[in-house]
């Protein structure tokens, strides 16, 4: 049977963007050393702030078009705050061209990292196109400025129907987030959206929860969150409290779903300080690449690089400073690849 074979759209970015782009490049190519494992073909793209500053443009329509040509597209991070307010900001631009309805980040403890608590095992998925960050903004005066909240009925059940798909293949639990207390309007919307999509799915335990108290809860007792569903703003800081609450940025993937289109990407920034210097910690790109393979229906790639990844870390293998070691991007990178291809060869 012929090897499957996917185009990615590379987005690599800025700072160690790059670095950990081509690290989990690596991880996926080394995958095709093994029977029914797919291959690849990456079409390297250049966004961000370092190519706005040579160019003026910052991501252009023919990038869009060829991301929605590709099977998936994978993203590294971006130096928004380093662009004028006239310049296209690259990441509002993808989730809005290509449709995304939600971003699912998961958070989790790994065995042989130190963490926060001692166990954790969360999925955040955030509505990412409206909200607090819409972009509608206005001058109300040289003394004040206006931000709107906006939220759609479509979009919170478009993230609504992601956050209870996701639970079902989980702990079967959705915990929506809210302050009806202080946003009567826009939150009784969300909440109503989000009870309408929930009774298509019966099986799956529904719960409500003030943003704050959700919060305390997560650092009181953070087992009892499976997937936690919240619009944009909301579900930004509290994805941030689970990952430092797991094992930090350093170990959180993500990805932007949509029904057309798809994006994934480290959470953690642009680090610039470290920039160049080989010494970045490629593993959230890692794992946001094992999220990519398992959107794309492979299950076996997602769980050899996820398996990879917990027992290099379980077994004291090769980690970056972030996580108390001294090792290279380099060196985590082949030490995954090493486990993958040993794990396979032992089966």
């Amino acid at each position: 049977m012929p090897r499957k074979n996917y185009t990615i759209s590379l987005l690599p970015g800025d700072g160690i963007g790059p670095e950990v782009v081509a690290s989990a490049c690596e991880v996926l190519e080394s995958l095709e050393k093994i029977d029914g494992a797919p291959s690849f073909s990456f079409v390297k793209q250049r966004v961000g702030a370092d190519v706005f500053e040579e160019t003026g443009e910052s991501i252009t329509d023919e990038i869009i078009s060829a991301c929605k040509n590709a099977d998936a597209v994978f993203v590294g991070a971006m130096d928004v705050a380093r662009l004028p307010l006239e310049a296209r900001q690259p990441l509002q631009e993808l989730r809005r061209r290509l449709e995304v309805g939600a971003s699912i980040r998961p958070a989790r403890t790994f065995p042989g990292v130190e963490a926060r608590c001692s166990h954790i095992d969360t999925v955040v998925v955030r509505e990412v196109t409206e909200g607090m960050y819409s972009g509608i903004e206005y001058s109300a005066g040289p003394d004040a400025a206006c931000s709107v909240r906006l939220i759609t009925r479509k979009a919170s059940a478009r993230t609504a129907r992601i956050a209870f798909t996701e639970a079902s293949k989980r702990r079967g639990k959705v915990t929506a987030v809210h302050k009806l207390g202080a946003l009567k309007l826009t939150d009784s919307l969300f909440l109503e959206a989000c009870r309408e999509v929930g009774e298509a799915f019966p099986q799956i335990e529904f719960e409500t929860r003030n943003i704050d108290a959700c919060a305390l809860e997560m650092i009181r007792h953070p087992e009892e969150f499976d997937v936690i569903l919240a619009t944009n703003t909301f579900g930004d800081i509290l994805s941030d409290v689970a990952a430092g609450l797991a094992c930090g940025l350093g170990l959180a993937p993500s990805g932007c779903i949509g029904e057309r289109w798809a994006y994934f990407e480290p959470v953690h920034g642009t680090a610039p300080d470290i920039a160049g210097k080989g010494i970045a910690n490629p593993l959230a790109a890692i794992l946001s690449a094992a999220m990519m393979m398992r959107h794309l229906d492979e299950e076996q790639s997602a769980n050899a690089i996820e398996t990879a990844v917990a027992e290099i870390l379980a077994n004291g293998g090769p980690r970056t400073a972030d996580l108390g070691g001294k090792a290279t991007t380099v060196d985590v990178t082949k030490a995954i690849i090493a486990n993958i291809l040993n794990s396979h060869t032992r089966r």
